[in-house]
């Protein structure tokens, strides 16, 4: 196994080679630079350790072969996730990821954000996602021609916002959360609850400390950013997909809480915000967006989602988001140029209103944002 592991690290090291080489090719482009740097100096650290490690003469010993294989895994793991995520994005760069870089960079001016703004790429398969240690949001491919989609770029800035930020935004919640399912627990323990339930409270506990709570924040902090056109691009979203409105209900397993949770902690974010219209809007529609679909609410789904816990950690977001200097979606708008907030305001506006005349108004809005961008 010394043997192997030795020419595993050789393999690691003359990968890295390949992957600064590539990194430091594409540094003169303003677009891409930072973040082909940020990518070379963690793949160059990956690469300066395998070659200390390999010059090492305590790679021969066979007591730690053990810790070096552990240490070849971290490495070759963070070889990865560049190789996955950063180069793609830097090599790869076109013109759609340019125009979409462009407008994010904009809305983050307009936002006051507290941070670089990301590089996007708009070639996703998988809708938006986000590679947040990167600073690295992904697009579907023809996210260039559309307003409506735009409030999930906000979530994806969230996803961003947090790696940062996440304690400063979450408070004490996660002290609330325990609280809340350590009084479910004892409901078990009284017997009002079937023993059964009390693996499902610690699988529940785990989704929300490991993803749901950075999801709903993420939700939170765009609909802050944009309003409620991140509530109605929810409803557009939802209304597009497979997934069952209340799924995951308690004794299953997602990586997102349901939607019906995450309309209703958009609801939550506008009312603190004091958009009280706003919320009943979305939510008028949701409702009806449900009547139509025919769903029913499972059994045990509020325990999963309890509205106070919803309020709770709405309350946290805006107040974080307040703190952290971010402009709200009502506030300061822009007379010297489009003012992106506004304008996906106005166009859900014009959407929900009149969708046939709607078409020929965003393509005249497109072409105006995407001139004003430097874009022909």
């Amino acid at each position: 196994m010394e043997g192997f592991l030795n020419a595993l690290l050789q393999d690691l090291e003359r990968r890295c080679g390949v992957l600064c080489d590539r990194l430091a090719a594409l540094q003169s482009d303003p677009d891409v630079r930072d973040h082909a740097l940020g990518a070379y100096r963690v793949v160059e650290g990956v690469r300066r350790d395998v070659a200390d490690l390999l010059g090492d003469a305590s790679l021969r010993e066979s007591a730690l072969l053990r810790n070096h294989l552990h240490l070849y895994k971290r490495w070759n793991e963070l070889a990865t996730l560049v190789e996955s995520y950063p180069l793609p994005f830097v090599e790869r760069y076109a013109e759609p990821d340019r125009r979409l870089t462009a407008l994010c960079r904009r809305l983050t001016e307009q936002v006051a954000w507290p941070l670089p703004p990301p590089l996007v790429g708009a070639f996703s398969s998988q809708y938006y996602w986000t590679s947040a240690p990167f600073n690295l949001i992904c697009a579907p491919a023809a996210e260039t021609d559309t307003l409506l989609g735009l409030p999930d770029l906000c979530h994806e800035l969230g996803h961003v916002l947090l790696i940062r930020h996440e304690a400063a935004i979450a408070g004490d919640f996660f002290q609330e959360l325990t609280a809340y399912v350590e009084s479910e627990r004892r409901r078990v323990q009284t017997q009002q609850r079937p023993p059964e339930y009390g693996a499902l409270y610690d699988a529940l506990f785990a989704q929300w400390r490991d993803a749901w709570v950075r999801e709903f924040l993420s939700d939170m902090a765009a609909t802050y950013l944009i309003g409620p056109a991140f509530g109605w691009q929810h409803v557009r979203l939802c209304a597009g997909g497979a997934r069952a409105a209340y799924h995951p209900t308690l004794g299953e397993i997602a990586d997102h809480p349901a939607d019906e949770a995450r309309l209703r902690a958009v609801a939550a974010v506008l009312v603190q915000m004091g958009a009280s219209k706003s919320a009943e809007d979305v939510r008028a529609l949701w409702e009806r967006y449900l009547q139509t679909s025919g769903e029913g609410r499972p059994a045990d789904y509020e325990v999963c989602y309890p509205q106070h816990l919803v309020e709770s950690l709405a309350r946290r977001a805006v107040d974080g988001c307040r703190a952290l200097g971010l402009r709200r979606f009502d506030e300061g708008r822009s007379t010297a140029s489009i003012d992106l907030r506004f304008l996906i305001h106005e166009a859900w506006g014009r959407f929900l209103a009149d969708p046939q005349a709607f078409i020929a108004w965003e393509r005249t809005q497109l072409t105006q944002v995407w001139r004003e961008l430097g874009f022909a």
